[in-house]
């Protein structure tokens, strides 16, 4: 993997500068123009290479103290709305579908963020409305052993 590219994605990975123009600053350490490095992740963006940048933020600091992991039963043709409904909700921060199983018949899975566990809970409820999808399992958190960034320096090198 060419040592631009990586240099590059690395970079992008780090805390943005609070400052008025925090790409000048990224491109300023890699050693380029602010409008290069624009130009860069544009190029990314258009190869899929990179799908969205976002922030990160510590909902327990925010205020959001309940959450709950959501794992619903979905029929196969109704996989791909579900999903677009359930992403549409500003509570939810992943949205997947999984393989399901025998045993274990859910299919898709959602990360529900809220203020307590009963407006979760509420949350949850409009959710299963407005997809009408009846059968879900709420498995909320009793205790968070682990939350990083993923470290691409171990995957990239």
């Amino acid at each position: 993997m060419k040592s631009a590219f990586r240099k590059t994605i690395f970079a992008l990975t780090e805390p943005l500068a609070l400052v008025p123009a925090p790409y000048a600053a990224v491109a300023k350490r890699l050693g380029m123009s602010e409008q290069k490095l624009i130009s860069r992740i544009a190029e990314y963006q258009s190869e899929g290479i990179i799908r969205r940048m976002g922030i990160v933020y510590g909902h327990f600091k925010m205020g959001y103290s309940a959450n709950a992991l959501v794992v619903w039963r979905v029929d196969e043709a109704q996989l791909e709305d579900a999903g677009k409904i359930f992403s549409a909700f500003t509570a939810v921060t992943h949205c997947y579908a999984r393989q399901a199983y025998p045993e274990w018949p859910y299919n898709l899975y959602t990360m529900v963020h809220a203020k307590s566990k009963k407006q979760c809970q509420m949350i949850i409820r409009e959710m299963s409305q407005k997809s009408r999808v009846g059968e879900y399992k709420v498995l909320s958190t009793l205790k968070e052993f682990k939350k990083i960034k993923s470290d691409l320096r171990e995957i990239l090198t």
